[in-house]
């Protein structure tokens, strides 16, 4: 956990941990207020974590208490450098495009930027040497 302000994306599953209102976000959520911390997220998650039934109502609701970050062109791009590093340091390749895309928009958030995620593996990949926290839903 944190104990200043930081910058927190959350990624799909954090999104959806949060549209739910499962307990294992709320910890983070009391967090985030107490640190007066912002969350975010990425336009790219929001196609994750959609599907166009009436699911989405509560996804909706949840995007509410979050900044939702653009896919601009610049993170487009860098999510491309982030895949290929990610993609030379692998023996298997699997497609990690839109983890980089993730990846790509926290390090344009203001610092210190951390990610919340239930699956720490690839964007602690993509992520390695960067300013960026990677941190687990527990």
């Amino acid at each position: 956990m944190i104990a200043r302000p930081h910058s927190i994306l959350l990624d799909a599953e954090a999104l959806s941990l949060l549209a739910a209102g499962d307990r294992r976000i709320q910890a983070w959520l009391v967090v985030a207020r107490r640190t007066d911390s912002t969350l975010h997220t990425s336009a790219v998650t929001l196609a994750e974590t959609s599907d166009g039934t009436p699911r989405d109502a509560r996804l909706r609701l949840a995007v509410k208490a979050v900044r939702v970050e653009p896919v601009t062109a610049a993170i487009g791009y860098s999510a491309g450098r982030l895949r290929t590093k990610a993609a030379r340091a692998r023996r298997k390749l699997r497609d990690v495009t839109v983890d980089a895309l993730v990846a790509a928009t926290a390090l344009t958030l203001p610092r210190p930027p951390l990610v919340l995620t239930s699956d720490p593996s690839d964007l602690a990949l993509l992520l390695a040497g960067a300013p960026v926290a990677v941190e687990t839903i527990l």
